[in-house]
Formats: C-alpha cells, structure tokens, sequence
C-alpha cells in the first residue's frame, strides 16, 4: 500500500474522533443544555446544512477515491451504506441551493438506516455471525468478505466506523436544527 494512503487513513481516523467528539459534545448540550441562547447549539443550527454537505461530499469522494484508486473493493454492506450515503449529496445540495427545509426529515431516515447498516458490519468485522454470503473468507475473486478490513486505526477506526460517525453526525446535526427551530 503507498505511503500516502496510511497519512489519508490516519487523517481521516483523527477527523472521525474529532466528529465523535462533536457528536457527543452536541448531544450532551441537547440534553442538558438546550437553549435558544446555547451559541454552541446555534453554531451547528446555523451551519447545518453547510456542515451536512460538507460530511456528505467528503464521505462520497472518499468513498470512490478507495475504491478506485486505492483498489480496495466494496462488500455488499459497504454498498448498502452507500444506498443510504449517496442521496445524503444529493438532499443537502438541493437544500443548499433551494433552501428548501423538506430534505430534513429523508436525510434523517436514510441516516438511520445507513447507522443500521454500519453497525451490522462492525458486528461481522468483529467476529459476528451472518446469513449473508460476504461475511465469510470468500475464494471468489468477485465477492468481498465483509469482515477485511482495509482501515484499523486507534485500535478501533475502521470504514463502517466511519460510516456509522458520519450517519450520526447527520443525525444530531439536523435533530439540533429541527430543535433550535422549534424554540424560536
């Protein structure tokens, strides 16, 4: 694997702690902290569908830029996540350029459903059992087994971690703006 492919992961392991960090840190203060004058709330009210993007194009980008250029072949999950990351562009662009809110409630459905996904193939990565055929050590050259794991950062970072990150951030995200929104 080049040299620049382990600096790539590792950059992407950090910001992936850092948006944990965030999603933590903003579900504490929805918890306990919620406030219309709460400005680290209002600061990701503000910049939600710019943040959401952002997280989106960048997940997007990534995402084909290991597949095809690094060489790393996505297993059925990994293309289930991405069914449910791909519109997340899509939605968050038409927002941006329409501002139009209706996009809020489909972005938080696909998210769920692709945080669903990602911890179903952090179960297998680690060991889980499945019915599904790309769980096994596979001979196929064509079938990818769902348990490689081609990032393992900080003992615990992997794709589906990443995946999983960015599903809840958007989740947060958008639940701080429908919230916020609610208040004013």
């Amino acid at each position: 694997m080049p040299a620049y492919v382990e600096i790539i992961n590792k950059i992407l392991s950090v910001g992936t702690i850092f948006l944990q960090i965030a999603i933590v840190l903003l579900f504490i203060n929805l918890l306990f902290f919620r406030s219309n004058r709460n400005n680290f709330l209002l600061f990701f009210k503000k910049y939600t569908f710019i943040l959401g993007f952002l997280a989106a194009l960048g997940a997007f980008l990534l995402s084909l830029f290991y597949s095809n250029v690094v060489g790393f072949p996505p297993c059925e999950l990994c293309w289930i996540q991405r069914i449910f990351l791909y519109p997340q562009l899509i939605l968050f662009s038409m927002e941006l350029y329409k501002r139009d809110r209706s996009i809020i409630d489909f972005s938080i459905v696909f998210a769920i459903f692709g945080s669903l996904v990602s911890l179903y193939h952090i179960y297998i990565e680690n060991g889980g059992s499945s019915s599904l055929g790309c769980a096994i050590s596979s001979s196929s050259a064509t079938q990818v087994s769902c348990a490689t794991r081609y990032i393992y950062e900080f003992g615990y970072i992997t794709m589906p971690t990443m995946a999983l990150t960015l599903s809840l951030f958007i989740i947060i995200i958008l639940m701080n703006y429908k919230y916020i929104s609610r208040m004013q």
